[in-house]
């Protein structure tokens, strides 16, 4: 293994592994890694489907997501980030399917509107894109940890409503629509501001904006303020790795101390095909 540092807070790559043959040493020592530095990029893997979704199941059960037209047809672990159709074929912008998925674009945390939300996802990049389409991740311990003392004692005991509709709601073309989409339907649900991760036991925020509705008892406009302030706070540049695609780079992130986006790119003329699988969570959000 060639173990590479991506950015001074958050991420490393990894080069000289094959993903599609571990043996149980190295998998021991890229659960560290992945733990330790929160993201990994493994670059130059071309797997299949099936590949990718054996690598996951190494570090547990997968998700199937709740939106229906994103699951592959063949794979229902598999959630096809996609512009592009299973034919090959560029979505039109004003499609249901494409409306909902550019919300990726929005800084969140995979399934942060489930009880139990995820524990980490992988992200496969098929066909990937130089001219947009970049991926942003969030180291969000440093950012908890570099909020001032007041600001801490503050959010400390706050709870959070997520709830997967506010993604639809935030979105004015999809709201508008009588066709939203077809989704297994999910309840709103609470989790604690500030978590704890159960396995390094470091406290940091937890965000989501596209699933955060707001404050449980709390004055609705001072609480939507201070999510948007602790929101700017977290990207900024310091706690942020960008991640430029190459084709057949695999990206692994931890969800339970991580928050990314999507940069915008031209999603009518360049196809950006990304399969994602996703790590169920072991338990529901320890407030820290």
């Amino acid at each position: 293994m060639k173990i590479s540092k991506l950015h001074k807070n958050i991420g490393v790559s990894i080069e000289g592994i094959d993903l599609k043959s571990i043996n149980d040493k190295d998998f021991e020592r890229i659960q560290n890694l992945w733990i330790e530095n929160l993201i990994i990029v493994f670059p130059n893997q071309n797997i299949s489907d099936e590949d990718h979704i054996a690598f996951g199941k190494k570090f547990g059960e997968l998700e199937i997501h709740p939106s229906l037209s994103h699951r592959s047809s063949k794979n229902s672990e598999i959630y096809r980030v996609s512009n592009v159709d299973e034919e090959g074929k560029i979505i039109p912008d004003k499609q249901t399917s494409w409306q909902y998925l550019k919300q990726s674009w929005l800084w969140h945390t995979d399934s942060s509107f489930r009880n139990i939300p995820s524990n980490g996802s992988i992200l496969h990049g098929i066909i990937t894109t130089k001219k947009g389409g970049n991926t942003l991740f969030a180291n969000m311990y440093s950012a908890y940890n570099d909020l001032d003392s007041s600001l801490k004692e503050e959010i400390k005991q706050l709870k959070v409503v997520h709830d997967h509709d506010y993604i639809i709601n935030l979105s004015k073309e999809l709201s508008k629509k009588k066709d939203k989409g077809n989704y297994d339907k999910l309840s709103p649900v609470v989790h604690p501001l500030v978590r704890k991760h159960p396995l390094t036991n470091k406290p940091s925020l937890f965000l989501s904006p596209h699933t955060m509705v707001k404050i449980k008892d709390y004055d609705e406009v001072e609480g939507r303020k201070l999510l948007d302030k602790l929101t700017e706070h977290s990207i900024q540049e310091k706690y942020v790795y960008k991640h430029v695609w190459s084709d057949d780079d695999i990206l692994m992130w931890d969800n339970r101390c991580t928050m990314h986006s999507v940069e915008p790119f031209n999603n009518n003329s360049v196809k950006r095909i990304m399969h994602r699988v996703t790590l169920v969570g072991d338990q529901e959000p320890k407030r820290a």
